[in-house]
């Protein structure tokens, strides 16, 4: 209870951005679990049986045969120097995910135009900077401060000043921040990478916003898709050809909008 009471005024003394989320996590509160150990082996267990190679992953997207390898987004050098200035810190925002499968599908597919959500220590965000900035194209990410953490400095670390141009970064809650950055995509959006609220409520209610607003053969891929069943769901309520790739022992989900 006292974690509620802290972790209400948290949002509250942020402001009207944060209103809508704060709402939302009170709602949810009074609403049936989806999230529990039962749910989360529900879901490893399909990840598992579903899981396919990195280069069928690839192919599924339509990427032909002789360009199925898997590019690396950074150098062993680049990434020592990123981990010395994250090993100072007291946070944990966490690790980075399959970055070299997202540069690798953004590149392959030419992608110009794309949607983060959540963004740590930026080694996605980087990732994808590298790859669309060839192309002068642009990243919005949507990032809101991580509860009972500090060092906010380090968010977007990994990012390189000369990809700065090509990035905005949005520091509020996904309820807000992303349908106006989808708006500002003004129907062009071929890419998004979540990695924000991953709650079964959360990803139910983004999953349905990214994938209206996606154009068509633009890629959806969402990370730690083992936590609850709503990717599970979400493919199967819309009868959609998906991909699953594991990473550091955790599941990726990709998708292509065929249609």
């Amino acid at each position: 209870m006292f974690e509620d009471i802290k972790s209400f005024f948290w949002f509250l003394i942020r402001g009207p951005k944060f209103y809508s989320t704060l709402l939302i996590q009170i709602y949810t509160k009074f609403r049936k679990s989806r999230d529990s150990d039962i749910h989360i082996k529900l879901a490893t267990d399909w990840c598992e049986e579903n899981q396919i190679s990195v280069d069928k992953c690839l192919g599924n997207l339509g990427i032909p045969e002789n360009e199925l390898n898997i590019e690396a987004a950074f150098d062993d050098v680049y990434q020592f120097k990123i981990n010395e200035v994250i090993n100072k810190s007291q946070s944990d925002f966490g690790g980075p995910g399959h970055v070299d499968l997202i540069y690798t599908i953004c590149e392959r597919l030419k992608i110009k135009n794309a949607i983060e959500t959540g963004v740590a220590y930026g080694w996605s965000s980087a990732a994808i900077l590298r790859s669309l900035s060839k192309r002068n194209g642009r990243l919005i990410s949507v990032d809101m401060p991580m509860l009972k953490q500090s060092d906010y400095h380090l968010i977007g670390v990994a990012v390189e000043s000369e990809l700065q141009p090509y990035w905005e970064l949005r520091r509020e809650p996904d309820r807000f921040a992303l349908p106006r950055a989808i708006k500002k995509m003004n129907g062009s959006l071929e890419f998004v990478h979540y990695d924000s609220d991953k709650s079964y409520y959360g990803r139910k209610w983004s999953q349905e916003i990214i994938w209206k607003n996606l154009i068509r053969g633009g890629i959806f891929v969402s990370d730690d898709i083992e936590d609850n069943e709503a990717f599970m769901e979400f493919v199967a309520l819309h009868k959609l050809r998906f991909s699953i790739v594991k990473c550091d022992g955790k599941f990726v989900g990709v998708i292509k909008k065929e249609v």
